[in-house]
């Protein structure tokens, strides 16, 4: 035996428990595969939860091949603070421990294990 349809009564109590939001601002959507991408410039983007959190994404899709640019992480923006650290913990000087959590995007411990290990 298969489902029965929902009545409308009881559509109408789903639906109030879900909530959906749009999402102002968003500036581009990438859909990334292993050889490929999909950007989405300038999308309507809506959050919608209902349990989980589903995002529905709407605008022209461009397809373009992934180069080494379009697999680059953005920059972590390295602070002093965390300069100190690495420098106390490595006595490492401060350019070492500077371009140490560069390489590292950031990672305190991996720029600690990587001038510890020199």
């Amino acid at each position: 035996m298969g489902k029965r349809p929902l009545s409308p009564r009881e559509l109408k109590k789903l639906q109030g428990k879900m909530k959906t939001v749009e999402l102002n601002g968003v500036e581009e959507v990438i859909i990334r595969f292993k050889n490929k991408e999909i950007a989405i410039p300038n999308p309507t983007v809506s959050k919608i939860t209902f349990g989980e959190e589903m995002y529905q994404v709407i605008g022209q899709g461009i397809e373009r091949p992934i180069t080494a640019d379009s697999q680059k992480l953005p920059e972590k923006k390295v602070s002093e603070e965390d300069i100190k650290l690495i420098m106390t913990q490595t006595g490492a000087s401060k350019s070492e421990a500077q371009k140490a959590l560069e390489e590292e995007n950031g990672d305190l411990a991996g720029a600690i294990v990587r001038l510890k290990s020199k």
